[in-house]
């Protein structure tokens, strides 16, 4: 059956999800890839892991962690899953999608519980798949963690079987058993949190070394029943850490995420890309575009327009809306932005008594609006009025990054021009900035 947009305000209203990404084969994907500029973006992201599409002509490094930068809620994973189908159809990649917002903490959340649960779903992944490592492979895990058991002063706490497990027993259901109580206990804040990582820290050389050997291993094995060449991971949800945490991960504890030999994608917030403190150590030139309404000089870009609408309208049937200006002012609003999108929408079938009319859109625009007025300071406005007066201008101080990370600030083109968000605008404090100089 095909399918059909809900035609009930409720049913919209409980059928958006900010933080769903699409899955491969939803009726709700919209190809964006004209309207944000980005037709190229996954030959790029393929001839960095030395794939080209085109040929299919294969130079992989030994090595190389990506981070993919976006806005928040600018559509990064729903992209990011058709990448992987692509990759994973291509045979030369096995690709692993870890969740880190499914696995684990988002609110405090650092390298070694990652590192954990990127080993637990590549175990998860071929034992599902039938892949079915030796012995001698996991034995270097195995190994570490029976170390650390031994030392813990909570390992009293570990259950039997998993304690049998960290001596050496119970193959890959074993480890990924042991794996998995390790992430439970990250993710719920248990009271080993604090132990666990400050025992992985003290011995993370040989955490790492048992690592690569497996995914060597892997890569071995994949490799002979002719499934893939090398092991990829996607890690998602890394985008969504709480300030400090993000820094602390990509930034300070970058050395260990490179310890791990291995291909990774991680998604990163768009604000990172002007930090300063990346350096060279992670690839970090790659930006999903956002989806644009109009050119940097006011043109108005109507495949952008036909995008945003498309993904409105396989949300919410055209029949809720009482005319075609409401579908337009919603999507003017957004920016572009899908989430914003959503968030309008949202906020419109929870006041609409039947029907989106233009009341209903107004009072949408200004309950969004208002979110955006409770943390924007005079001098937030000061500097949204001079980027508007010169989109390529705003610098990249922490004013600016901060804007761009809490959406105020959108930015397209992949950086060349940045402009308010469009609610912004309507706002009092805005109106009353003094122009620029």
């Amino acid at each position: 059956m095909d399918y059909q947009p809900p035609r009930h305000l409720l049913e919209v209203l409980q059928k958006i999800e900010y933080e769903e990404a699409l899955l491969n084969g939803d009726p709700r994907y919209v190809d964006t890839r004209e309207a944000r500029g980005s037709e190229k973006t996954f030959t790029r992201l393929a001839r960095k892991f030395g794939w080209d599409p085109v040929s299919n002509a294969f130079f992989a490094p030994f090595e190389k962690h990506i981070l993919f930068f976006g806005h928040i809620g600018s559509g990064k994973t729903t992209e990011l899953r058709r990448y992987a189908a692509d990759l994973n159809a291509s045979r030369r990649f096995y690709v692993v999608e870890v969740d880190v917002l499914a696995r684990l903490d988002r609110n405090n959340l650092q390298y070694t519980e990652v590192l954990m649960a990127m080993a637990e779903t590549l175990l998860e992944r071929l034992h599902g798949d039938g892949v079915d490592l030796a012995v001698e492979a996991l034995a270097p895990l195995q190994r570490w963690f029976g170390h650390v058991v031994e030392t813990m002063t909570t390992s009293s706490e570990l259950s039997a079987d998993l304690k049998t497990v960290a001596e050496g027993g119970g193959g890959i259901p074993g480890l990924i058993k042991l794996l998995a109580s390790f992430t439970a206990a990250f993710k719920t804040g248990s009271s080993q949190k604090s132990e666990w990582r400050r025992e992985i820290r003290n011995d993370f050389t040989s955490l790492a070394q048992a690592f690569n050997a497996l995914i060597r291993q892997a890569e071995a094995d994949l490799a002979q029943a002719g499934r893939a060449e090398r092991v990829l991971f996607l890690i998602d949800g890394t985008d969504k850490m709480r300030g400090e945490d993000t820094q602390l991960f990509f930034v300070q504890d970058a050395e260990q995420l490179l310890a791990i030999k291995t291909l990774v994608i991680y998604t990163a917030p768009l604000h990172l890309k002007y930090d300063g403190r990346l350096g060279g150590k992670l690839d970090a030139d790659l930006v999903l575009p956002m989806i644009k309404l109009q050119e940097r000089d006011g043109r108005r870009l109507q495949v952008g327009w036909s995008t945003m609408r498309r993904l409105l309208l396989l949300r919410a049937d055209n029949c809720l809306f009482a005319s075609d200006a409401e579908v337009e002012r919603l999507v003017e609003y957004s920016g572009g932005h899908p989430r914003e999108l959503l968030r309008l929408l949202k906020l419109c079938c929870e006041v609409a008594d039947d029907q989106i009319d233009a009341a209903v859109v107004q009072t949408a625009i200004e309950k969004l609006a208002a979110d955006y007025r409770y943390f924007l300071k005079p001098a937030d406005y000061k500097l949204l009025k001079a980027i508007d007066s010169n989109p390529a201008d705003g610098g990249n101080d922490e004013q600016a990054q901060e804007l761009l990370h809490r959406l105020a600030l959108l930015q397209y083109n992949d950086g060349t021009w940045r402009r308010s968000h469009p609610v912004v605008r309507t706002l009092e404090g805005y109106a009353s900035a003094p122009p620029p100089a």
